[in-house]
């Protein structure tokens, strides 16, 4: 009787990752999915289940790898609040350059999810597994932006959540910017207005 192919598991979920995230999960084929990890159609089902189950399996690992990412930049007690945001935004832009100078596929896997399924309400549990690690990494950024108030180092005319919501949206906008090859040009400038926006007003004195 012939063994069973063995793989590494994690090398399969990170192959299928990037089909999914080229070409999102429905535009995605079985045969698209054999070719990209090197798995037969019955080895992949076998250790999946289904192409929905392999999709879970591959968000799950890229939120975690991501959010982990974010809590090692943001945790840098070593550095001032708004270094660690622009450190933050800057690991963004050089991973989408990279991905558009190598070929691979870019943007972020959770925005692609939301915008295909969000009205499918088979795929209620992906968007909602989207919406906990959205969750964590606001939490996250609200509480070094809200140390960063009490520091003076960012402002307080709207409140720490609101400006989490919207560093995150500037994470986002990078990543969705890079798949219509704008954020190659621009990022620095989009950094730039981020930043700046974090930043206290200071009032200009005359007289």
């Amino acid at each position: 009787m012939a063994r069973p192919r063995s793989f590494d598991r994690e090398q399969v979920i990170e192959a299928a990752t990037r089909q999914f995230r080229q070409s999102g999960l429905h535009a995605s084929s079985a045969e698209d999915l054999c070719r990209a990890t090197g798995l037969g159609r019955s080895s992949l089902y076998n250790a999946f289940g289904s192409k929905d189950e392999l999709f879970a399996q591959c968000l799950d690992a890229y939120l975690d790898r991501t959010l982990a990412r974010a809590e090692e930049v943001i945790g840098d007690t070593a550095q001032g609040t708004l270094d660690r945001i622009e450190k933050l935004l800057r690991g963004v832009a050089t991973e989408e350059s990279e991905r558009a100078g190598s070929g691979a596929p870019r943007g972020c896997l959770a925005v692609n999810t939301v915008t295909e399924l969000a009205d499918d309400p088979a795929y209620d549990a992906c968007v909602e597994r989207i919406g906990r690690d959205t969750a964590a990494r606001l939490e996250l950024l609200a509480a070094v932006l809200r140390a960063g108030q009490a520091a003076g180092e960012v402002t307080t005319s709207l409140s720490a959540e609101g400006l989490a919501a919207f560093v995150h949206s500037a994470v986002a906008g990078l990543r969705v910017a890079s798949q219509g090859r704008v954020a190659v040009a621009w990022s620095d400038e989009m950094i730039a207005a981020t930043l700046r926006a974090l930043r206290p007003q200071r009032l200009i004195r005359y007289g």
